[in-house]
């Protein structure tokens, strides 16, 4: 079993600060919501995010966006072996049904998060592809999941060839492995991690994005349980 965690993923509703700004209500005015109801996204409000505190890290649900496209899609997915969890920036947690299609239309992609804001639950209580919940720290979380072995992935980790490395751990058909992934586009984690997680790695010399990290990890732990 496989569950990867897009760990401090900048989605967030708009901040209260932004919500009068002309980029915002505009935006919000074409998307026929409140201000406060849409997503901050820095491709539509980077004019109103030039003071906002970490504003060069935040309004990033582009990156939410492909990670789910990729590990959603995936072979390992397809065969069941596969847990997606994403953390937000301010402790949601979205638990994401492994049957969940993702739309390829970002701005549909955007509507959906904001119904999923909004109620919590998408589409219905009785069919919960993506569940909301609030107030979840990423400790909890990955407590919650009780791996038998948790991986950070970080350029500052050791660099491993990962196939050799999941080969080296995976010791027992049915192990636990569980993969953080920053979902932000650079910094480090906000969450100090070192007393709970059991090997902090990196896949490369250089920052890769949160996709390509993504679709390593699902490919080499597919091909190892193959």
């Amino acid at each position: 079993m496989l569950t990867l965690v897009l760990a401090e993923a900048e989605v967030e509703r708009m901040p209260a600060e932004l919500s009068n700004h002309p980029a915002v209500i505009a935006h919000a005015r074409q998307r026929g919501k409140p201000p406060r109801q849409i997503l901050l996204d820095s491709n539509y409000h980077h004019a109103a995010m030039t003071k906002l505190s970490e504003g060069r890290r935040r309004g990033r649900p582009d990156i939410t966006h492909l990670f789910l496209l990729t590990a959603l899609e995936s072979i390992v997915n397809k065969q069941g072996y596969l847990k997606i969890l994403v953390h937000t920036r301010n402790d949601d947690c979205i638990m994401v049904d492994p049957k969940t299609r993702i739309m390829r239309n970002y701005e549909r992609f955007l509507g959906l998060l904001e119904q999923l804001f909004e109620n919590h639950v998408v589409p219905d209580k009785k069919q919960p592809l993506l569940t909301l919940t609030e107030g979840m720290s990423l400790l909890q979380i990955i407590e919650q999941q009780h791996a038998d072995y948790t991986i950070l992935l970080s350029k500052d980790g050791t660099v491993v060839h990962l196939p050799e490395f999941f080969k080296k751990i995976h010791t027992k058909e049915d192990q636990h492995l569980l993969c953080i992934i920053g979902g932000f586009p650079s910094g480090q984690f906000h969450t100090d991690l070192s007393a709970i997680i059991t090997e902090t790695i990196s896949l490369y010399t250089e920052m890769l994005p949160v996709w390509t990290v993504a679709s390593e990890i699902l490919v080499n732990y597919g091909n190892m349980c193959r």
